[in-house]
């Protein structure tokens, strides 16, 4: 329950003593002095539980005027009533608004009502002068002095006695709205944490999904290489091997002739290619006619050129 702020100044005067119901009825008469058709709505004149917060509906030419009435001895009057009077004032389609008072208005409530505009505010000093000297009601002679504890008795009275107008006025209304109120946080703040959660989901997996695509493009070249086909033995082909003399050898025999195994050589095939030559040592015959016939092409070359 929200703290409310004494009044600065306590009056005990005929107004203090009205009922608030009694103050309605003072204010609907003063307003039809002063000319306006006056509709008393409120709980004083229909005695029903609830009147919306509206107490009186003045109405005068093209003014149509809300009036609330705050019968407030001990409290001050916050800034609240005022933002409700002008929630009403729009659901109504009212011109103007009227907060009257027996008692003090807080600092935040006139700054409210001055910044707003639209909402007059009327406090003790202000009813007191246009309603004018009450009868002093009849009340049993009382000792001058008060003791401690009647004192502070007299305050939670009146303490009670402004809860029980509120909730004659508003009934349950403000506690139902304050758990509306609480009720549609949550839901929001469960809604936000469920995007948040969904919006985490989404990032994460555009992140995955990135990583795995950056990897595979690191890894596919060294798949590639990897994978390149090696040259079997029982790929190659034996090729026919040729030797000085002009004869085929094949597996190492002459066509016509024995096998011929070259020792330093220790087999008489090799795998090698298809299409190239299988390299093999010459034999010492070879290697002799080789070089008569480079001798002899030097001797021809030296005959034939003339001395310089």
């Amino acid at each position: 329950m929200k703290v409310l702020k004494d009044v600065r100044h306590r009056r005990t005067d005929a107004l203090a003593q009205v009922r608030w119901d009694q103050l309605e009825s003072l204010l609907a008469g003063y307003y039809r002095e002063q000319g306006y058709t006056v509709d008393h709505c409120g709980t004083g004149a229909t005695s029903s539980r609830f009147d919306g917060g509206i107490d009186l509906k003045l109405r005068k030419d093209d003014a149509y005027i809300l009036v609330q009435c705050k019968h407030w001895n001990a409290k001050q009057v916050p800034h609240n009533a005022v933002h409700e009077l002008i929630g009403l004032m729009v659901n109504e389609g009212a011109t103007g608004a009227i907060l009257v008072t027996s008692g003090e208005f807080t600092r935040a409530a006139i700054e409210a009502a001055t910044r707003q505009g639209h909402v007059q505010l009327v406090d003790g000093d202000d009813l007191r002068g246009m309603l004018g000297p009450l009868p002093e009601p009849a009340q049993p002679t009382l000792p001058q002095s008060r003791s401690l504890a009647q004192r502070a008795a007299a305050t939670v009275g009146e303490r009670l006695l402004s809860a029980v107008e509120d909730r004659i006025r508003y009934g349950s209304h403000r506690k139902s709205s304050r758990k509306g109120m609480v009720a549609t946080t949550a839901r929001s703040a469960l809604t936000l944490l469920l995007v948040k959660i969904v919006f985490a989901l989404v990032v994460f997996l555009i992140i995955a999904l990135t990583l795995q695509s950056a990897i595979q493009a690191i890894l596919r070249p060294l798949n590639s290489a990897t994978t390149t086909p090696l040259v079997r033995a029982q790929d190659l082909v034996l090729a026919p091997a040729a030797d000085a003399s002009g004869g085929v050898l094949r597996n190492g025999v002459r066509s016509g002739q024995e096998e011929v195994v070259d020792p330093t050589i220790g087999t008489t095939s090799q795998a090698v290619p298809a299409g190239t030559q299988p390299h093999r040592k010459y034999t010492g015959a070879e290697l002799r006619e080789s070089q008569r016939q480079a001798d002899e092409a030097a001797r021809i070359i030296e005959a034939s050129t003339p001395e310089m």
